[in-house]
C-alpha cells in the first residue's frame, strides 16, 4: 500500500521570488518568506542572484530520501544564465522557473498560475512554466518527502512569516 502524501509546502528565501505563484500553481501550502535551515519547505524559492543562491546553499539539506526542491527565479527571460551549482548540494532538483512576462501586467497572476497546468492553449512562456512545475512535481514524487509531516526536527530558526503555524511534534 502506498503511503498517503500530504500537500507540499512552498516557501521563499525572500519576498518577490514567486512563492505564492508556485504555491497556487501546485495547489500547495504557501508558507511565504521563511528563514533558517530546519525544516526546509518541500519547495524553496530563491532569486538567481549570487546572494540568493548563496542563501540557498546555506540551507541546502544534504543527502537523504526526503530532499526538497529548490526553485530559482531568474533575473531575465534567459534561464540558461543561472549557476545552479552555486545553490549547493542536497536538493532533489534545482529547477529554474522561466519568467512569464504577461503575469507582470495582470492584476491577478495567481489565478492564472492556479490554472497553468490545465491551460488549453498556453503561450510559450506559460508552457515552459508548466514544464518547470512538472520537473518540481517529478522530483517531489520520486522521494519520500511528502509522506512525512513537515515539522521541525529540533527547535530551529525557520518560521513562516505569514500566518502559518507549524505544529511541533512529540518531544517539544
Amino acid at each position: 500500500m502506498t503511503p498517503a502524501r500530504r500537500v507540499p509546502a512552498v516557501g521563499g528565501l525572500a519576498g518577490g521570488v514567486g512563492t505564492t505563484t508556485v504555491a497556487r500553481a501546485l495547489h500547495a501550502q504557501d508558507l511565504g518568506v521563511v528563514t533558517g535551515a530546519d525544516p526546509v519547505p518541500d519547495v524553496l524559492l530563491c532569486r538567481a542572484t549570487a546572494a540568493g543562491l548563496a542563501a540557498a546553499s546555506r540551507v541546502a539539506p544534504g543527502q537523504g530520501p526526503d530532499r526538497p526542491v529548490l526553485a530559482v527565479l531568474p533575473l531575465s527571460t534567459d534561464p540558461d544564465g543561472v549557476d545552479a551549482a552555486a545553490a549547493g548540494t542536497g536538493w532533489a532538483a534545482v529547477v529554474v522557473l522561466p519568467l512569464v512576462p504577461a503575469w507582470t501586467r495582470t492584476p491577478d497572476p495567481w489565478s492564472e498560475a492556479a490554472a497553468v497546468l490545465s491551460a488549453p492553449r498556453p503561450s510559450t512562456a506559460v508552457r515552459r512554466y508548466a514544464e518547470a512545475l512538472g520537473r518540481i512535481v517529478t522530483a517531489l514524487s520520486a522521494g519520500e518527502r511528502l509522506t512525512r509531516p513537515l515539522v521541525p526536527r529540533q527547535r530551529g530558526p525557520l518560521r513562516p512569516l505569514r500566518g502559518v503555524v507549524l505544529r511541533p511534534g512529540p518531544g517539544w
